[in-house]
Parts: structure tokens; sequence; C-alpha cells
């Protein structure tokens, strides 16, 4: 009979034991949030970017976003959405580092105004813009706090190749 106690107690460790077993923390990995004046989410913008190495500041990593422009004439009106979508590469220690990406642009679009003979036109549509490339610094913090970035973001436009691209500046927050 005393063999049973035993075998009941080993049976509860070996199911806590598997219990602990740790599941995927991305509590770790480093992840930033912040808004892009220009760069490649064209007028404005917020992004998440996060790096796929774990406690890491540096390494590979994505960033996806949400940006873009309204321009009026007396003509009318275009408005853009642009999904800017990037993987990319912070090469650095500790706080700063060089940031280098490629990316895609995904775009939705609409138009509207008035032709030359006074009828109304409306189009509206989605289309890949593009993508674009990003150079640049970035800082951000050890564990949490403030980021930044300043980056030039050449474009590469569907049916045009390269553009210069423009300078962009990311402000944030860094977080583990």
């Amino acid at each position: 009979m005393s063999i049973i106690p035993v075998l009941i107690l080993s049976f509860i460790f070996t199911l806590s034991a598997q219990r602990t077993k740790e599941m995927p923390n991305f509590d770790s990995y480093r992840k930033n949030i912040y808004a892009e004046f220009l760069g490649s989410s064209l007028l404005a913008g917020v992004n998440f970017d996060m790096r796929l190495n774990k406690g890491r500041n540096d390494g590979i990593g994505f960033r996806v976003g949400l940006g873009g422009v309204s321009l009026r004439s007396a003509d009318g009106v275009v408005g853009l959405v642009s999904l800017p979508i990037e993987f990319n590469n912070i090469v650095g220690k500790r706080h700063g580092g060089f940031e280098a990406g490629v990316g895609l642009l995904p775009v939705y679009g609409t138009i509207s105004g008035s032709t030359n003979d006074d009828k109304f036109v409306f189009k509206e549509g989605v289309t890949l813009a593009g993508g674009f490339l990003t150079f640049g610094y970035r800082f951000q913090p050890i564990n949490n706090g403030f980021m930044f970035q300043v980056h030039w973001n050449p474009m590469i436009i569907r049916g045009s190749g390269f553009t210069m691209g423009w300078f962009g500046l990311g402000v944030g927050v860094g977080f583990k």
C-alpha cells in the first residue's frame, strides 16, 4: 500500500512540471511605436516595429505602418492612405545604430473633382505604388522610454523607377 502514495505524488509532480513549460513570451522582444513625418508613410503616419532577436536592440526586424496624405486644389481632392511594410536590420550596440531596410508600399487612393467640361469625377482603388529603401540612424532605450530616428527613404515608384526620395523623422516610445 505504500507504493500507491509515491506513484500519485510522482504523477502530480510530473503534471506540474509539464504545466510550467514556458510558452513563447513576446514581452522580451524589443518593440517601438512611433509617429513618422515624411519618410515611407508619405506625409505622416504611425508605425509598429519589432526586433526578431529576444532582448536585443539590434538585428533583424520588421515594421508595419499606416500613413497618408490629402491634397486639395481648385479642381479636386486626392487622398492617399499608405500601408508601409518593411523588413529591416539595425547594426549597433546599446542605444543607437544604423538602420537599413527594404519595404513595399501598398496605397489606397481616391480622386474626386471636376473635369474641364464640369463633370464630377470620383475614382478609388488599391494599388502597390512600389517600394522603398530605408537608410538612417535610430536611437532607442535599453529598457522602456523615448526613441527617435532620422532616415532617408529612396522610393521605387512602379513604372517610373527610383526617385530621390526624402528624409523622414520618427518619434515615439520603445518598450520590451
